[in-house]
């Protein structure tokens, strides 16, 4: 199961895996209004760039999928 944190002060959303709750498998930054970046520090260091944060969320959940990661996500980017 995948997790997600958002850092107070700097607005990082980071996602962890349950299996290493204290490594992140990959993390979302609002770069600029409407507009998040996310990296994916697990699958070969795939990133992207989208209009939401839940498009990001998604695009990044593929990513780590990719890897066979465990499946689900819980908390919110919001």
């Amino acid at each position: 199961m995948l997790f997600k944190q958002r850092c107070p002060h700097t607005g990082v959303v980071n996602v962890y895996s349950s299996t290493e709750p204290l490594l992140a498998a990959g993390s979302i930054v609002e770069w600029a209004p409407s507009r998040y970046v996310w990296h994916c520090h697990i699958a070969d260091d795939q990133c992207g760039a989208a209009r939401d944060a839940a498009l990001a969320e998604a695009e990044l959940r593929r990513a780590i999928s990719a890897k066979g990661a465990v499946r689900g996500l819980r908390g919110s980017c919001a």
